[in-house]
């Protein structure tokens, strides 16, 4: 039995209320059907409206072969029309009539199997307009994943393809404009509907400049083409209503894209640009493209040739990427504003303005740079808005202040370069500044070590800034005295006093410290953290590096590290059995130019809390943190020391039983110079490592040993 069924027209003129259901359909009165069963036990049985389907017996592919479908009969006006498999596998392609000839019909789907391509063809011999017309209720069009129509008319004016009431692009499906015929009416009835995001309406038209519907329509998946146009084609658009596309946005290689549009333009999926140029503002126009996907930039530019200020917001509710392989120029400000974060896959270069809204800018292993003459908006008391990694800024020329959001992991550490010229290279370290060196120089009493920040500058312009340092009260280990607070520069393997010519905020709490005029900013000497000249003041330094205690049996073995360089009395060691009150357990002199200590506590009670008692050579004490006991873990990297590595090193390793690792050291650029095979004993293992044949820079040292992996980082000098 045929699947769709037409109302009598007596019902339809006293109950016009009529519900259309996409294929397979039923057409009935909305009153409860007592119209349709009153009308069949009157008239008889029901008219049918024909479903026709392609069967390609004639096998010409011509849409006009009466033999090409299963009822040896083409497509008549009221008929619906079904392009699939049922009747013939494998891809194959519909070609309808060229010249002046027109085809109507009530409805059309395309409907191919999995991993099968139909198309229906509209030819270039085509003059007819409209030559393919649906009339039908609902979706008078409906291509499915697999299917395309391929509009290629020759019509020199209106419309050649016709969408009486909708249009639906399914996911996978493809309508291809390759004419220079009308399509605004088409697109206004395109659906919006979800499951349509990445149905393709794809722009390919032969000939000049064209341009492109963009007031208040929205699309799925839009891609312009310039490959009918011998590869070059230029689209312009204006629109004062907004556009959206709710898939992708693509543009192809030779492909110019003029937007003169003063509303938003709306990007929900990616956007895709294979070449050419994107123009956001051909004209004074200020509009922003919202960007809800990643920006996929393999070739071409983005960019604004008229007065307009125009910018892209990347607000997406996941984490954005950003490939851009291309370029960016002229007054095109970006904006973040996505909780998310945004991660970049590629170098990023800004040439107008860079506003952190809301969300952090992972660099990974690349770079963000700001040109000579992009400005910054962004809050350094936020910890939602800043740079995760490493950011450049080009131009500076005695400007009196340039701020570098920068942070790591979930906290911003931002740094200032005052009265400041130069190209200039900037990231936060979240790490200890020990092992870059453990000396302090003259007018430094200690200094941090749990964060610094890397200054790089190019040799050319002359460099020449005054750097200040935030704080964050605990987060930096504490500031107590702001006027023994001290920038400190790492200059020939020691921390020297850069100075304190202002401060900002208060001790106990958040501020900066800013340090006298520098005119070098070369590696190694890139390197600034904070310091102190009062050795009772701002104990900056986490002087104990790690404290940790390992069940073994009946056995707690208590590890602990301290900062190389730094020389405490001895050490006592408590233990409790309620985490509050606690005894001595022993007392370990401290050795000189030692930094890694254990104990065995033989008598350990099941449930036992430790902690460690530091005692300074001038009586005063600091306690580490209370731990318990945890199972052993295989294989601990305890420290590399020195890390400023001229000639040797030693890396210790801390393993629960005998066994092997891989040792590998990798440079800045992630290739690997160098690797071993270590064989660790039970407890504690010391083993040198040489650098003499390494060229001066950062490496990683890195350690495998079965599923686990371990790294730390040193700087080889030369």
């Amino acid at each position: 039995m045929p699947s769709t069924y037409r109302v009598p027209s007596t019902c339809a003129t006293s109950y016009p209320q009529i519900i259309h259901m996409p294929y397979p359909s039923l057409q009935y009165c909305s009153r409860n059907l007592v119209c349709l069963l009153g009308v069949f036990l009157v008239l008889g049985p029901i008219s049918l409206v024909a479903q026709v389907r392609w069967d390609g017996e004639a096998g010409d592919g011509q849409w006009t072969t009466a033999l090409n479908w299963v009822s040896n009969q083409a497509p008549a006006a009221g008929d619906d029309v079904l392009l699939d498999n049922s009747l013939i596998a494998g891809n194959y392609i519909v070609y309808l009539p060229g010249g002046n000839a027109s085809v109507t019909v009530r409805t059309i789907t395309i409907l191919p199997a999995l991993a099968t391509v139909i198309q229906l063809n509209l030819p270039a011999s085509s003059i007819a307009a409209p030559a393919l017309t649906a009339t039908g209720p609902g979706y008078g069009i409906v291509i499915n994943s697999g299917g395309l129509l391929l509009n290629s008319s020759g019509a020199s004016a209106g419309a050649a393809v016709v969408a009486g009431d909708s249009f639906r692009i399914n996911n996978g499906g493809q309508y291809t404009h390759n004419t220079r015929s009308a399509h605004a009416a088409l697109v206004s009835v395109l659906s919006k509907q979800p499951g349509t995001e990445k149905g393709i309406f794809k722009f390919d038209p032969p000939g000049g400049g064209y341009t492109f519907a963009s007031t208040n329509r929205t699309y799925g998946t839009l891609i312009l083409s310039a490959a009918a146009s011998n590869g070059s084609l230029i689209y312009a658009s204006s629109a004062a209503s907004p556009f959206t596309i709710n898939g992708d946005f693509i543009i192809e290689l030779g492909v110019t894209v003029n937007l003169d549009i003063t509303a938003a333009t709306t990007i929900k999926g990616n956007y895709l640009q294979q070449g050419g140029m994107f123009n956001l503002a051909s004209q004074a126009n200020n509009n922003t493209v919202f960007i809800k996907g990643d920006i996929i930039q393999k070739a071409g530019g983005i960019t604004e040739t008229s007065t307009g200020l125009p910018s892209i917001e990347l607000n997406g509710d996941i984490n954005q990427n950003i490939e851009a392989a291309g370029f960016i120029n002229n007054s095109v400000a970006f904006k973040i504003n996505n909780s998310a974060g945004v991660t970049l896959q590629s170098g990023l270069s800004l040439p107008f303005k860079l506003s952190l809204l809301n969300g952090i800018i992972n660099t990974q292993s690349f770079l963000l740079t700001l040109l000579t003459g992009c400005t910054l908006v962004a809050d350094s008391t936020s910890n939602n808005s800043f740079i995760n990694g490493a950011m450049r800024k080009e131009g500076l020329a005695a400007t009196a202040y340039f701020l570098f959001p920068v942070g790591k992991g979930n906290a911003q550490r931002w740094l200032e370069l005052k009265n400041a010229s130069g190209n200039y290279t900037v990231e936060f370290f979240k790490a200890n500044p020990h092992t870059l060196s453990a000396t302090a120089g003259a007018g430094i009493h200690h200094f941090s070590s749990i964060e610094y920040w890397s200054v790089l500058s190019d040799a050319t312009p002359s460099p020449s800034a005054s750097v200040e340092l935030s704080f964050d009260n605990v987060n930096s280990g504490g500031v107590t005295d702001l006027t023994t607070l001290r920038v400190a520069q790492l200059q020939s393997a020691n921390w020297i006093d850069a100075g304190n010519s202002a401060t900002t905020g208060s001790a106990g709490s958040a501020g900066a410290v800013v340090s006298n005029a520098i005119s070098s900013f070369q590696f190694p000497i890139n390197y600034f953290t904070l310091a102190s000249s009062d050795a009772f003041q701002n104990p900056l330094p986490l002087k104990l590096m790690s404290f940790n205690v390992l069940q073994n049996n009946n056995m707690a073995e208590l590890k602990w590290v301290i900062n190389a360089g730094w020389q405490p009395a001895f050490f006592e060691l408590e233990s409790s059995i309620d985490g509050i009150h606690f005894s001595r357990l022993t007392t370990i002199p401290a050795i000189a130019s030692q930094s890694v200590y254990q104990y065995a506590d033989p008598k350990s009670a099941v449930g036992a809390w430790y902690r460690l008692k530091i005692m300074e050579k001038d009586l005063s004490f600091l306690y580490s943190a209370i731990i318990k006991p945890q199972a052993p873990a295989s294989l601990q990297l305890l420290s590399l020391l020195p890390s400023l590595v001229k000639t040797n090193t030693q890396l210790t390793l801390y393993a629960a039983v005998n066994r092997k690792a891989q040792l590998a050291i990798f440079s800045a650029d992630g290739r690997m110079v160098d690797t071993r095979q270590l064989h660790v004993e039970t407890g504690i293992n010391n083993f040198p490592l040489h650098t003499s044949h390494l060229h001066a820079g950062i490496y990683t040292v890195t350690i495998y040993s079965d599923s686990a992996t371990s790294s730390v980082r040193f700087v080889k000098t030369e």
